[in-house]
């Protein structure tokens, strides 16, 4: 008769351990708004220049020169740029805060409202108004505020530099040390997750990265050929909304159409705006995505769905975005996980 193995010697529990003890500190840092978005950020920049770092060490430069030089050129680059565009991007900003305010938008809306109410008959000009004045009012006071909360979200990841670079610098370190204190019998399977886990996040974020920038240079250029005000910004909003699964498309499309209606006074624009989108989107799906990702992530659409959908009830919008991530991260795990304990025959 074969004797019966307790349940929590058995691989499903052990796999549950492993995965859990992922799983739950992410949740928990989760709860911590702030701190999670900087380490967050903090390892998304340690994930994108860890191979660049490991090159220059192999070419004999010591780690901490190669990090330091890194960040100084890196930083160098950022500051030109920034003192280029940041001026354009807050000027716009702040354009697309007084156009959402004052007699002359007032009266735009009150006539394009009439001139909808006469083109859809059983719809009443009173509730086209407020469904106007409701969405235009909303988007004003999200662009008005939205600079200050960008200077308070630049304050917060002001630190992230100085973590990114004690990760890069001490990265191995920190993964020899955890690989230590693991069981000999452990060893092979813990390297075999920590490669895995690094592979996978580092296409994704590097990828998705790469993505968002071609996404919002196809953006601007149709904004600036359609001749629509503050290209540059609404480009550049389109490439950071196409972040967001599924609904970045329609996120990033709604400001371009208000833009346009101040503008143009008319939905005139709403055709080409849809058109942009689609074929952005094509363009994003058929290219860019196969290009950058090469099928990084084999998740079949709905569980991606189901997947995002938690994300959006547990974190809203950052958790929606980090949603496939924090599922990659626990999937991987385990299924590295079970295999390795197969693998190396160390529990049934």
């Amino acid at each position: 008769m074969t004797e019966q193995k307790p349940f929590f010697k058995s691989r499903p529990w052990k796999v549950f351990v492993v995965t859990f003890s992922i799983s739950f500190p992410i949740f928990l840092l989760s709860r911590f708004d702030n701190l999670f978005l900087i380490l967050v950020v903090s390892f998304a920049v340690t994930f994108i220049l860890r191979p660049l770092i490991d090159q220059l060490e192999d070419k004999g430069i010591d780690r901490m020169w190669a990090v330091l030089g890194t960040f100084i050129v890196l930083g160098s680059i950022i500051v030109v740029a920034g003192m280029i565009l940041y001026p354009l991007i807050v000027t716009q900003m702040l354009q697309i805060s007084t156009a959402f305010s004052g007699d002359k938008l007032t009266i735009m809306l009150d006539k394009l409202s009439a001139s909808i109410a006469q083109q859809v008959p059983f719809i009443k000009t009173e509730a086209v108004q407020q469904q106007l004045h409701d969405a235009v009012s909303s988007f004003g006071t999200s662009a008005g505020s939205s600079i200050e909360e960008g200077i308070g979200l630049l304050a917060n990841l002001a630190i992230v530099p100085f973590i990114s670079f004690f990760l890069l610098n001490d990265y191995y370190k920190m993964q020899k040390i955890f690989i230590q204190n693991m069981p000999n019998k452990y060893f092979e399977m813990t390297l075999n997750i920590i490669h895995k886990l690094e592979e996978q996040l580092t296409k994704y974020i590097r990828g998705t990265v790469t993505e968002s920038f071609f996404v919002a240079i196809l953006y601007t250029l149709f904004y600036f050929y359609y001749g629509i005000n503050y290209a540059t910004v609404l480009g550049l909003i389109g490439g950071i909304a196409n972040i967001i699964p599924f609904a970045g498309p329609f996120i990033g499309a709604i400001p371009v159409l208000l833009i346009s209606i101040i503008q143009f006074g008319d939905l005139s624009m709403l055709p080409w705006i849809v058109i942009s989108t689609i074929v952005v989107q094509q363009i994003d799906q058929f290219f860019i995505q196969p290009a950058v990702f090469s099928k990084i992530m084999d998740i079949h659409p709905l569980t991606m769905f189901l997947v995002i959908l938690v994300g959006n009830e547990v974190l809203g919008v950052m958790g929606m975005v980090l949603a496939v991530p924090i599922y990659t991260v626990i999937f991987v795990t385990a299924k590295e996980t079970n295999w390795g304990l197969k693998k190396y025959k160390i529990t049934w």
